[in-house]
């Protein structure tokens, strides 16, 4: 009978002895692959200056057929999913001849991959996340894109960081403090009055912007400029567009709701056909009254260019600056921007920190080789979700109109 190891020191505990060399020695070529790595290891312990039938000895010897029956346990469960991977296979290869290697001298991880193929598998443009579904360019790409889309939004680029707000659910709820009221004086040993404010909010719907470029892969290889970066900045271009052409005039029924809808209009009196730094300077004067901080000027085409032309009166003198100087760009010391969606002879000065935006999701460019696949061409395809302009208060956004003659 064979004895193991196990038996052995079960028959000399329960004889309250210590285990002879013969003992160990008529056991050891007997013992299974798995009792091999403990041989050593009981041995050391037998050897060891404790002697053979010290307590300690046993523990250490119970220790290790402990973890010697792990490891036995172990293997088995390895070597069962082998037999069950190599049965898979064969079962596979006998039913889809289609699906049996293509040569003998490839690894086993390359002949076999075609058994079940994963995202990972196709083939990508860019490194991107397989089991969302897409080929996404890689985080730190998508991160720029986000800088890009500010860069290229006039809108967006006079707006402070902490206006520009990321939300996770559908609709978007900025709280608004309607009124407040209730300060007074109060005499001595009189009861202070009650103060009540009153909360609102203006809520949005989150509304994607969506597009797709499609170029041949022959054009891919063919260009002499990097035409994949080239059809991604010009989604991105065309994004801000769209987001700007709303985020200035939208309403009504437009996705966005535009800050020309919800500021204080100011149309300038008969003949006073451009807007000048002097209606700049009331503008900035009645955000001031509200206590609010005037950040920046938003001008359409014309007036941005009736602002640098005019000249001191009675001087000749440019007010921005000599002709053969940089183009002035500040006002009162705000930035001037220009935006091709203004109408004609209007300017927006306005606090910028009182207007927000949601972003529900930042814009992505993702892209496919797969979808054209018959046609071997890859697709681009930029995404973003936008959830709307808000106002906190209509003082906050002066909008000044010259006359139209």
């Amino acid at each position: 009978m064979k004895i193991t190891f196990r038996k052995m020191f079960e028959n000399a505990e329960a004889e309250g002895r210590g285990f002879s060399s013969r003992e160990i020695a008529a056991v050891i070529n007997s013992i299974p692959a798995e009792e091999r790595m403990a041989r050593t290891e009981i041995l050391a312990a037998v050897n060891g200056p404790d002697g053979p039938g010290s307590p300690e000895t046993r523990d250490a010897i119970a220790e290790t057929l402990s973890a010697m029956e792990m490891r036995a346990a172990d293997a088995r469960e390895d070597r069962a999913r082998l037999d069950r991977e190599i049965e898979a296979r064969s079962l596979a290869a006998a039913h889809s001849p289609v699906l049996t290697p293509a040569s003998a001298g490839s690894s086993s991880a390359e002949e076999w991959r075609s058994l079940v193929p994963s995202l990972n598998e196709y083939r990508a443009i860019s490194g991107g996340v397989p089991s969302e579904g897409g080929y996404t360019v890689p985080t730190e790409i998508s991160g720029k894109y986000i800088d890009a889309l500010k860069a290229k939004s006039t809108f967006l680029r006079g707006l402070p960081e902490g206006s520009v707000i990321p939300f996770t659910s559908a609709t978007f709820s900025v709280p608004q403090l309607v009124s407040s009221t209730g300060a007074d004086y109060v005499a001595e040993g009189q009861t202070i009055p009650e103060g009540q404010m009153v909360w609102g909010e203006v809520k949005f719907t989150a509304k994607k912007i969506g597009e797709v470029q499609w170029a041949s892969t022959e054009v891919l290889e063919d260009s002499a400029v990097d035409q994949r970066r080239v059809i991604a900045d010009n989604l991105l271009r065309d994004a801000s567009l769209k987001f700007d052409a709303d985020a200035f005039t939208g309403s009504g029924s437009n996705p966005i709701k535009g800050v020309l809808s919800q500021g204080i209009s100011t149309t300038l009196g008969a003949g006073k056909v451009t807007v000048t730094y002097d209606d700049l300077a009331d503008a900035v004067a009645r955000i001031e009254a509200t206590n609010g901080t005037p950040s920046v000027v938003w001008a359409s085409v014309d007036m941005a260019a009736a602002l640098r032309k005019e000249k001191a009166a009675g001087s000749g003198v440019y007010q921005g600056g000599s002709p053969t100087d940089a183009p002035a760009t500040t006002a009162w010391g705000l930035p001037i921007l220009p935006s091709a969606f203004l109408p004609a002879k209007t300017v927006i000065v306005a606090d910028a920190s009182r207007v927000v935006v949601g972003v529900r999701r930042n814009a992505t460019v993702r892209i496919s080789e797969d979808a054209r696949f018959d046609k071997d061409q890859v697709g681009f395809k930029l995404t973003m979700r936008m959830a709307g302009v808000s106002v906190a208060e209509a003082t906050s956004v002066q909008i000044v109109k010259a006359a139209a003659s």
